[in-house]
């Protein structure tokens, strides 16, 4: 299956509901059609890193040194573009995440109501990253959220412990109080349907990733049309007075275009 036409399937598969895509995912979606971040990856050395795998389940990366090229894209060390963002992990850079809880582990104490928790207490997909100066950051993903939580102390990865959650300041309460409500619910099993990634926006994202993706592929603009809205639609308005079909995909077509060139740091939460 080629590059194009595997990535149509992932797009089409994100918005059916076959794969929940959060908005980390749908940003990695449109930097790995970059191609200035493909020859970047091929220059890499190495261009992949052995995961661990703790007792827990949770997946373990120690960073040897710092990856200067992969943090230019907003990324701790580089992914493989050929591969989905359901397929293996990405390791976005906290700066690049922007919104990061913080989280110091203190020891239990004895006559606690609730016992000390675990990494395992999360109930999602667990990515650990140990940076080159010994920093842990640990990348939870489920139900089409994602929360990234920066930890003080590496023992965390393994032990018990009282969680600490810090604030930096007052402005950003709000935000920090969103990321705890997150780390709240991946705590309980849930059945119910995920919760949209942001806005309900994942349908305006799949048609500029098609949209991208076909005019990658040589496309013209009633063809793009064509994949994303159908050919009757487009056989039904294409030609008539109203220009807005050919308006809208021509918006598509620029707006895949601009996530894939940087755009997609602003859909990383």
């Amino acid at each position: 299956m080629s590059h194009h036409r595997r990535a149509r399937r992932d797009a089409g598969e994100a918005a059916s509901g076959q794969v929940c895509f959060d908005a980390a995912d749908w940003a990695w979606e449109f930097l790995r059609r970059n191609a200035d971040y493909a020859a970047d990856w091929r220059r890499s050395v190495p261009r992949r890193l052995p995961c661990l795998a703790l007792t827990d389940g949770t997946q373990l990366l120690r960073l040897p040194r710092r990856f200067p090229q992969a943090e230019k894209w907003g990324l701790l060390a580089f992914s493989d573009p050929a591969v989905a963002a359901r397929d293996a992990p990405v390791l976005w850079h906290a700066r690049a995440l922007k919104r990061v809880a913080r989280l110091k582990a203190l020891p239990a104490r004895e006559g606690d109501e609730e016992p000390p928790n675990v990494l395992a207490d999360f109930k999602v997909e667990r990515h650990a990253v140990i940076d080159a100066d010994g920093q842990p950051l640990v990348l939870l993903k489920g139900r089409g959220i994602h929360v990234a939580v920066e930890l003080h102390d590496l023992p965390v990865l393994t032990r018990r412990f009282r969680p600490v959650f810090e604030l930096e300041r007052l402005s950003e309460l709000a935000a920090q109080t969103e990321l705890l409500k997150r780390l709240q619910r991946f705590m309980v099993k849930e059945t119910a349907p995920p919760e949209t990634s942001f806005l309900g926006a994942d349908e305006r994202l799949r048609q500029a990733l098609l949209a991208l993706d076909e005019s990658m592929n040589g496309k013209t603009y009633r063809q793009i049309a064509t994949a994303i809205f159908g050919a009757k639609m487009v056989a039904d308005e294409w030609q008539g007075p109203s220009q807005f079909l050919k308006d809208r995909t021509r918006r598509l077509v620029a707006k895949g275009t601009d996530l894939m060139r940087g755009g997609y740091r602003d859909l990383l939460g």
